[in-house]
């Protein structure tokens, strides 16, 4: 959290000095859009959830409009939690450690394909999984196939790792999520080749994302720490 990347090298483009009055802007807005996920949070993601019922345990309509109601909200919050995080706070870090390498993530806004989305949401950690995973794999003569899949396995175990230890409960809906990827990468990359210039793996990618697969998991993870919570009681 404290350097904006992942990876070791002896040496990284540096640059010549630090802008105070840049880096105070950059603060400034860090604070704000902090604030802002906040109220996001309390005024219209907390009363969906607190009245919701489990989705794998409630009727199936109940389940899809807990889930829509909650798609809107969680797709602000998490373009707040990524302007925050990629743009402010780690051109933030580069600039108080003139760390030249600016490249924290690309227009995965626009992929074509959830391949093409994991390549450029999240630089710092596509290029540790890609050079410490997936090159030793291939340099170790695993066929392309297979290193992508134990990629996606690194990530799915850390993604649910990150999930699990602050929240005590290790439910593998995080696991599951990211190694579902998989089977959308095959369908997104199938449709990308079939039909060139078709948008048609952007709507799945945003469909998965934000409209079905981040709220399924809030809720899924919020009720069962509540179980457990309750049961401890």
């Amino acid at each position: 959290m404290m350097a904006p990347t992942l990876c070791y090298q002896p040496s990284y483009p540096r640059t010549p000095y630090v802008r105070k009055g840049w880096l105070v802007r950059q603060v400034i807005l860090y604070l704000i859009f902090t604030g802002l996920q906040g109220f996001i949070i309390e005024q219209y993601i907390n009363p969906i959830v607190v009245n919701s019922q489990h989705p794998l345990m409630g009727g199936l309509l109940n389940a899809v409009e807990t889930v829509l109601k909650l798609s809107l909200p969680n797709v602000y919050l998490w373009l707040c939690m990524f302007y925050c995080l990629f743009h402010l706070w780690l051109n933030i870090l580069a600039e108080i450690l003139r760390f030249g390498d600016r490249e924290f993530y690309k227009d995965w806004w626009n992929a074509k394909t959830i391949d093409e989305y994991w390549r450029k949401w999240n630089m710092p950690v596509h290029k540790w999984i890609v050079r410490h995973i997936y090159f030793p794999c291939m340099r170790n003569g695993i066929s392309k196939e297979v290193a992508v899949f134990i990629s996606f396995f690194v990530s799915a175990v850390l993604h649910e790792l990150c999930v699990a230890v602050p929240c005590h409960i290790l439910k593998f809906w995080a696991f599951l999520g990211i190694m579902l990827q998989i089977p959308l990468i095959i369908l997104t990359s199938y449709l990308k080749n079939k039909f060139s210039d078709t948008m048609v793996g952007n709507m799945i990618f945003w469909f998965f994302f934000c409209i079905y697969g981040q709220p399924m998991c809030v809720l899924l993870y919020y009720h069962d720490v509540m179980n457990r919570t309750e049961k401890a009681k």
